[in-house]
């Protein structure tokens, strides 16, 4: 076994033999465990009895001499991976030392955020990756999904966390600087280790986390050629071959979380002979002058910063994507799209899909439409004949941004994971043309990541992604885009990004300045104009409008109505101009008992009728005479496109994008803004009496030919030849 030894003094040479010089190993070890059961005991019996003289150097044991550190081993085996072994590493390498493990390599492996941008570059596979100044800079992560929270530096294990939403965040304990965190994935099963020794690969399954010493040796597997390959890359990164590799593996995808330079190999059959030979046969190439390992690759470690650097952000390198992407002819024939909403809050992404689909059945040729989104809020709105749909179950987003299921009693994980898979299937079984995302370039929860990596693998499908006309604020904006890297994402999937505005109105990027590496894919296509859709709504509003009494209609909406409650509370308690009616309409998610307490104040009110769901309410919109509304997207542009005098109270927490649309349409005259702090059931009666005069002409102010030029977005991306009335406006108009 190994005997203590202090540094090699200086003067001290190589130790001869019968026939000339033995090789020399030295080992820089931590110091003795008493229930050590350490590999290197019976790697240095196997060296031994090759005629190695092996040498263990326990750095941690006593004064060193700092300018006494010199070269006087044939090769260095850095197994410590302390501060005083890494510095001692770091002065033997600058003296020209050979090192098994190089210093260059452990220290890089031993900061997570320096290992990950190393893999990022080399195409590896891994969880999306963040790095903060501190926990609270991750809330905008978490608030995508459950994140896996470490230290930076290695080694660590005890200070893992799983954290699911933003109370777990601000839960945790203080953390160092800087704060390292990575999405979590469930894992299928057991944890995987790989493991490199030269050639080969083996692997091992062990549970996690490993208590007993039976545990982390696990269970040896044979790895797939996939698995194989997949460690044999994260070693070429490094420019090692002789390392271990941790895999975690989801719904059928292997993800890198770690990479180490000379792990246990706990679980691998013979490991300390195969070990042993591997070390011998790299100290007996530097004997003779040779490389340290033959024809290495060059790994891919990072440069230092120069001074002017900024912060680089660390993100999950995604496989198969490029800059150029890489496309296949289109389909000769009927074209194919598919539209997805994220859903989460109200009906906004869905209905404006909806309009969407509808314009481009109403263009030639007629592509084939599939929608993807939640169950409950598509199978409420009418379709247009060629519109089929792929359900999704709920997610609920709750007022701190965290997302939970909201009806399934699963996890936000599983559920997240059911919905990640519907949609992948879908898409894998419809192979669209085109596929259209709303608002969310990953999707909700980051949903739509591996479909993305599918389409842009496969190369014939182009994607859009659809934005409003307002995202948030523009500092907020800039700050979750550069945390969340969405001007990347774009970058590297995105063919085309289409904005559902008038620049006049409001300018995304003039605003944001955040899509400078995007910008020849912006087109401006107009706000979407609502009227169309009275054709779907005709049977519906036939039925609605006979149950109304004859007079002045003022309507209350608020959309979804999950935070709707204090206006329609506040309408129901308004006084009512004596030849008008009111009507509240409620949305599918107002909670039961707000929907209860307003209609007992419609029963005691002959000329207030409440409807706690419309799917369409636009035939309404055109009845009313005034809207008072929340100031989200799709109402806006119905108000707009039906020229209504309307109240919007917008929503200004938890963020203020409806109050920054709110403000721009009342400064171009065209909506009155009440905020949501002076909302009073007397604000609200004195609106409704006041002579507003005719109504807006919103239609001559705002462009509102976003449905018109739509089909003909469809065609540029196509190759199709587009006319003149479907051209979009350009980022440079």
């Amino acid at each position: 076994m190994l005997v203590q030894y202090d540094l090699p003094q200086p003067g001290l040479g190589r130790a001869e033999g019968a026939g000339g010089e033995h090789m020399r190993i030295g080992f820089l070890m931590g110091p003795n465990a008493p229930a050590d059961r350490s590999l290197m005991p019976e790697v240095a019996a196997f060296l031994t009895d090759r005629g190695a003289v092996v040498e263990p150097i326990r750095v941690s044991e006593r004064l060193i001499d700092v300018f006494g550190v010199r070269v006087e081993h044939d090769l260095y085996v850095l197994k410590d991976k302390s501060d005083v072994a890494m510095s001692i590493a770091a002065s033997l390498h600058e003296a020209g030392a050979a090192v098994l493990n190089p210093y260059p390599v452990s220290a890089t492996l031993r900061d997570r955020i320096l290992t990950f941008r190393v893999l990022q570059s080399a195409g590896v596979p891994m969880p999306q990756t963040f790095v903060a100044s501190h926990l609270e800079q991750l809330r905008p992560a978490v608030e995508q999904g459950p994140l896996i929270v470490k230290s930076y530096r290695r080694p660590s294990g005890a200070d893992v966390a799983v954290v699911r939403s933003a109370a777990e965040l601000a839960a945790l304990p203080p953390v160092g600087e800087p704060v390292f965190a990575q999405r979590y994935h469930p894992r299928d099963g057991r944890d995987r280790k790989l493991y490199l020794i030269g050639a080969e690969v083996f692997g091992v399954t062990r549970v996690w986390p490993a208590r007993t010493y039976e545990e982390k040796l696990g269970e040896p597997f044979t790895p797939s050629p996939e698995l194989a390959d997949l460690a044999r890359r994260c070693g070429a990164a490094f420019g090692i071959d002789l390392c271990g590799v941790d895999i975690v593996e989801n719904d059928g995808h292997a993800y890198v979380v770690n990479v180490s330079s000379l792990p246990g190999f706990k679980g691998v059959p013979d490991a300390a002979r195969r070990v042993a030979e591997y070390i011998y046969t790299a100290a007996e190439r530097v004997a003779v002058g040779a490389p340290l390992l033959p024809a290495a690759a060059e790994p891919l470690l990072p440069r230092e910063p120069g001074a002017d650097d900024g912060p680089a952000p660390v993100r999950s390198a995604t496989p198969h994507v490029t800059t150029e992407p890489r496309r296949h002819d289109i389909r000769t024939g009927q074209r194919r799209v598919a539209l997805y909403s994220p859903g989460m809050v109200g009906f906004g992404h869905i209905r404006r899909n909806a309009s969407i689909a509808q314009a481009l059945l109403s263009s030639d040729p007629q592509p084939v439409i599939v929608m993807i989104a939640e169950a409950r809020q598509i199978g409420s709105l009418p379709m247009p004949a060629g519109v089929d749909y792929v359900t999704l179950p709920a997610l609920r987003k709750e007022a701190d941004g965290s997302r939970r299921p909201r009806f399934l009693n699963v996890s936000d994980q599983d559920l997240v994971a059911l919905r990640e898979s519907v949609i992948r299937s879908a898409i894998e079984a419809f192979e669209p043309d085109v596929m259209i995302v709303d608002h969310l370039p990953l999707g909700a929860a980051r949903e739509l990541t591996r479909t993305l990596d599918q389409v842009r693998e496969r190369g014939a499908t182009r994607c859009v992604l659809g934005l409003r006309d307002v995202l948030q604020d523009p500092a907020t904006v800039r700050r979750t885009w550069a945390e969340q890297g969405h001007a990347e994402v774009i970058r590297d999937y995105y063919d085309a990004v289409w904005i559902y505005g008038d620049p006049a109105v409001y300018d995304p990027v003039r605003e944001y300045g955040t899509f400078d590496q995007a910008a020849a894919k912006v087109r401006y296509t107009g706000y979407l104009d609502e009227r169309p859709r009275l054709r779907f709504a005709a049977a519906q509003a036939d039925s609605l409008l006979a149950t109304l009494p004859p007079g002045k209609l003022a309507l209350c909406v608020v959309g979804g109505g999950q935070d709707g409650a204090a206006l329609a509370e506040a309408f129901v308690q308004a006084d009512l101009p004596p030849d008008t009616i009111g009507v509240v309409v409620t949305g599918l998610y107002m909670p039961e008992e707000t929907r209860e307490r307003l209609r007992r104040w419609a029963e005691r009110r002959p000329r207030l009728t409440v409807f706690e769901f419309l799917s369409e309410p636009a035939a309404l919109i055109q009845r009313a005479d005034r809207v008072v509304s929340m100031g989200g997207y799709n109402t806006v542009c119905e108000v707009l496109s039906f020229e209504k005098h309307a109240l919007i109270v917008p929503r200004v927490t938890p963020n203020i994008e409806q109050w920054i649309r709110a403000q721009r349409l009342r400064d171009l005259g065209l909506v009155d803004v009440l905020h949501p702090d002076q909302l009073s059931p007397r604000a609200l009666t004195e609106w409704l009496a006041r002579d507003l005069g005719p109504p807006p002409a919103s239609r001559r102010r705002v462009d509102l030919g976003g449905l018109t030029r739509i089909p003909g977005l469809l065609a540029e991306l196509l190759g199709v030849s587009v006319g003149p009335a479907a051209q979009a406006v350009k980022l440079s108009a």
